[in-house]
């Protein structure tokens, strides 16, 4: 099989959403800048399997709205934020940074890519939960739009 221009892409943008994921995810436990995050991510090995463009605009776009992506995600989950497992959350907040901000990407790939997140970094059934509450919110978020 060939590998063209579409899969390469689709790829790249896996590991943007990797690695915007543990940037988010290291974000989260330690205090820092956007911008210290996105540098260290920068001398990873694997930063130039990414779309280095898409990578920078999750991390900025998830903490720059944080405040309000853990309101939706709280407004749409029975468990309160502080209860969601960071791991969990960090993909959820970039789930929902791109279904209300960026919309680049169809949401059914998006909840695909982030359950996929979920079975490699979560918990051993948290994709469950995960896949759950990501449709909960796309039909919630989808509605409201309509």
């Amino acid at each position: 099989m060939k590998i063209n221009n579409s899969m390469r892409n689709n790829n790249r943008n896996i590991w943007s959403r990797r690695l915007a994921f543990q940037a988010v995810y290291s974000w989260s436990v330690n205090s820092c800048l956007a911008d210290e995050i996105i540098s260290i991510f920068m001398e990873d090995d694997n930063f130039k399997k990414c779309d280095s463009v898409y990578f920078n605009e999750i991390v900025n776009g998830v903490i720059s709205n944080i405040a309000n992506i853990d309101d939706n995600i709280s407004n749409n989950s029975e468990v309160t934020i502080e209860n969601i497992n960071i791991i969990e959350l960090s993909i959820i907040r970039i789930f929902t940074y791109e279904l209300i901000y960026n919309k680049k990407y169809p949401m059914e790939v998006l909840l695909s890519e982030s359950v996929k997140l979920t079975k490699k970094f979560g918990g051993q059934d948290s994709y469950k939960l995960v896949n759950a509450f990501l449709e909960k919110l796309t039909k919630k978020i989808s509605y409201e739009e309509n």
